[in-house]
């Protein structure tokens, strides 16, 4: 069943819904995201090291994420500290997560039970 909210929406916020969901249609954007989540606020050097990413790689993707309102960023003493907007993407990764763990936990009791006969 569909919420109500749904019936609602205009083509304009169907494109802004969207820009949202290509902005975290990208494996880098997931793991500098979820990283935060997890980890909390950090710098774009932080970031490389907990990553293991390219320095280039990351200050292009937190560019990124920060010019969509995804993330935010303050200045602290002297370091630029990157951090969520607001815990709505942490929320939103968990039940994606959730669904795609019990699709494989289906997948796989089907692999074994298919082997089984």
């Amino acid at each position: 069943m569909k919420p109500a909210r749904f019936n609602c929406l205009t083509p304009e916020m169907l494109e802004e819904l969207s820009s949202f969901f290509k902005m975290l249609g990208e494996p880098v954007r997931l793991r500098l995201l979820s990283s935060l989540c997890i980890q909390g606020e950090a710098t774009v050097g932080e970031l490389v090291e907990r990553l293991n990413i390219g320095q280039s790689v990351v200050s292009k993707h937190m560019k990124l994420l920060h010019e969509s309102g995804h993330v935010e960023k303050k200045k602290q003493e002297g370091r630029i500290l990157y951090y969520l907007a607001d815990d709505t993407l942490c929320r939103l990764c968990e039940m994606a997560f959730t669904k795609i763990s019990v699709r494989a936990d289906r997948y796989s009791k089907l692999m074994e039970h298919s082997a089984g006969s």
